[in-house]
């Protein structure tokens, strides 16, 4: 094999190992989320199953919409306050437990607690379709 030959061959594998994919992750969490009245306050709760995906260090959800997290080897988190510095959105996942906690205030009040799972069986993708 000449020199050509071999730079050609360099130059083909070199991108691969530079591009990396990134690495997406399907949760299902099970806990309660909170009932808030037309008052805001809350009015009690009931048990709910949170669909997270995460993609790199985004989080991408269907109503929470998509937020850049912080990632660290205890957490994965973000916090966004509102104009008054109250909690407009808060996210955060222990890594170790699994433990969840969303929390959205601005106008329609939120709050979820609970235990995640990664999602093996694909229950993510079937419960997409329903």
């Amino acid at each position: 094999m000449n020199i050509l030959n071999k730079i050609f061959l360099i130059t083909l594998l070199i991108p691969n190992f530079l591009i990396a994919e990134v690495l997406s992750v399907d949760l299902i969490c099970k806990g309660n989320s909170d009932i808030f009245c037309k008052d805001k306050k809350k009015c009690g709760s009931e048990k709910f199953i949170e669909k997270i995906k995460i993609a790199g260090n985004t989080l991408e959800h269907r109503i929470h919409g998509n937020h850049f997290l912080n990632v660290n080897k205890d957490t994965v988190s973000t916090k966004e306050l509102d104009t008054d510095g109250s909690i407009g959105f808060s996210f955060i996942i222990d890594r170790n437990s699994g433990e969840i906690e969303i929390i959205r205030g601005w106008d329609r009040p939120y709050h979820f607690k609970g235990v995640c799972e990664l999602d093996r069986l694909d229950i993510f993708k079937s419960l997409e379709k329903n």
